[in-house]
């Protein structure tokens, strides 16, 4: 309790965390509720000329249960790196500002500084899996009003491996950062690696050993639903998952435990 006490002191009165947490979740939420609205194909001339709405992606059943979880949790994933870089500013602030030195002039040992750290990981990762589940669950209540409250839940899988996702990436930013000491240089590695780096490294070793890069067995587990939504699927001889993968789960948090691991290591290494 003492150490969640702590970290809730560093965070609560700093306006970047305020702000930063504020818009990661109202954008969430925004975009949850306004991408029905939103026509991906637009409209198309039928044989007779006239013009066929092919309709939005509410009408197309992305609020439908089971699929709701899959195609919610698909879409969030994209603001996933706005926790992470909150975190890499707070993290790399501890060294910057020496409040990690004071920390431990105050009696706090290196073991309990690092779990504080990883108490505002889980706090991101629970936060981010709420928002999902709770804006999801009203959005899936209002479009299956038929179902009841245990049915909305099919599907709900989806909700661990968001979870997964997002944890995996909090704990590989926070490894970034006490391997660097500076948010600026943990957020360019992270953004390289992620976008450029483990791609082009996956793409030389193709097969199916590219699964095992770090952040591969992550991205994998919530793939694309649009496919399936536009019934492109049958078109394109693509089959959109309608389960997690469970190896890709598996690696997913065995990574996490390795850079949880690994970034203590590195703080128990260093002096103060």
């Amino acid at each position: 309790m003492k150490l969640i006490k702590l970290e809730w002191l560093k965070f609560k009165g700093h306006r970047f965390f305020l702000i930063g947490t504020g818009l990661y979740v109202l954008c969430m939420v925004g975009l949850i509720i306004g991408i029905g609205n939103i026509e991906p194909l637009g409209s198309s001339k039928s044989e007779d000329g006239g013009i066929v709405d092919l309709g939005t992606f509410g009408e197309m059943g992305f609020y439908d249960v089971p699929f709701v979880w899959h195609n919610l949790t698909y879409i969030a994933g994209f603001f996933k790196f706005i926790p992470a870089f909150i975190l890499l500013f707070f993290v790399a602030n501890e060294y910057k500002f020496k409040t990690y030195r004071q920390n431990l002039i105050d009696g706090l040992t290196k073991t309990q500084f690092y779990i504080s750290k990883l108490i505002s990981v889980l706090f991101f990762s629970i936060l981010s899996t709420l928002v999902i589940g709770i804006t999801g669950l009203i959005v899936a209540l209002i479009h299956n009003p038929d179902l009841g409250i245990l049915e909305m839940f099919t599907g709900g899988e989806f909700l661990i491996a968001f979870f997964a996702e997002v944890l995996f990436l909090m704990v590989f930013s926070v490894f970034l950062t006490f391997l660097m000491r500076s948010s600026t240089v943990a957020i360019i590695i992270l953004l390289l690696y992620y976008s450029l780096v483990e791609p082009f490294i996956g793409y030389i070793l193709m097969g199916d050993f590219d699964v095992f890069l770090p952040t591969r067995a992550s991205r994998e587990l919530i793939n694309q639903p649009f496919t399936r939504m536009t019934q492109m699927d049958s078109i394109m001889g693509l089959e959109t998952a309608e389960t997690i993968p469970l190896k890709e789960l598996i690696i997913t948090f065995s990574y996490t435990l390795i850079f949880a691991l690994g970034g203590y290591l590195i703080l128990k290494k260093r002096d103060a």
